[in-house]
């Protein structure tokens, strides 16, 4: 299974909140040129929280086999863009799913596994903390709202991949706006470059902060937002 995901030093303390971080869509995932599946979004306010949700839809090529992934993602997260809660889910002939509580002193995180089994860890985590779960796009777009709520420029995260149990850092840098290639159009974005311990990701927003395209050129991904 393709994995997107990223990972460096907590940032610095909270600025004020976010621009609306509101948004819906559909992202586009291809591999080598060859599309191999979708997300579907939505982020909304609700009851003095964020919520942020997306269906994905994966068809990949395993071992000379084709696989179909089919997961659900939510996070939960404060006004400033502080994460609560996080649910995923993956159905299917490998079914699997965790819950992640990070609203305690410790966070915790159930796990259960394609064999079955249950799982639970205690992690110690930065309240601020980053999740960038495997193949779940959209929490590029509320890392982009927290890169703007830090001040742009050049910041550093902590960030957290659920899927994997793996806590990380990540760098985010924004460059000079450029053109480049969406989905066969060009546009005009800003751009922004992602380090982390073992890949460079290159994000394209538009002038409102929503994410329209990210690459992985290493690996041969691309994932574009469909008009």
């Amino acid at each position: 299974m393709i994995v997107l995901a990223g990972l460096v030093a907590s940032s610095k303390g909270l600025a004020a909140p976010p621009a609306d971080v509101k948004d819906r869509g559909v992202f586009v995932l291809s591999l080598a040129g060859k599309q191999i599946g979708t997300e579907t979004f939505e982020v909304r306010s609700s009851k003095g929280q964020i919520e942020a949700e997306a269906k994905v839809e994966l068809r990949v090529e395993q071992g000379g086999k084709t696989a179909e992934f089919k997961t659900s993602a939510k996070l939960v997260l404060t006004p400033d863009l502080q994460a609560q809660t996080y649910q995923w889910s993956q159905k299917g002939a490998q079914s699997s799913q965790l819950e992640m509580d990070l609203r305690g002193a410790s966070t915790s995180i159930r796990y259960k596994t394609i064999s079955g089994e249950n799982d639970t860890r205690e992690f110690q985590l930065p309240r601020d903390v980053i999740i960038l779960d495997n193949n779940v796009i959209h929490h590029y777009q509320l890392a982009l709202a927290r890169f703007r709520q830090a001040g742009g420029g050049k910041q550093a995260f902590s960030a957290f991949i659920p899927q994997q149990a793996l806590p990380g850092n990540l760098i985010v840098e924004e460059k000079e706006k450029a053109e480049t290639d969406v989905g066969g159009r060009q546009e005009k974005l800003r751009h922004l470059v992602v380090t982390t311990d073992n890949a460079q990701i290159d994000l394209w927003a538009d002038d409102h902060d929503r994410l329209q395209k990210i690459s992985i050129p290493a690996a041969q991904l691309e994932v574009v937002r469909k008009k």
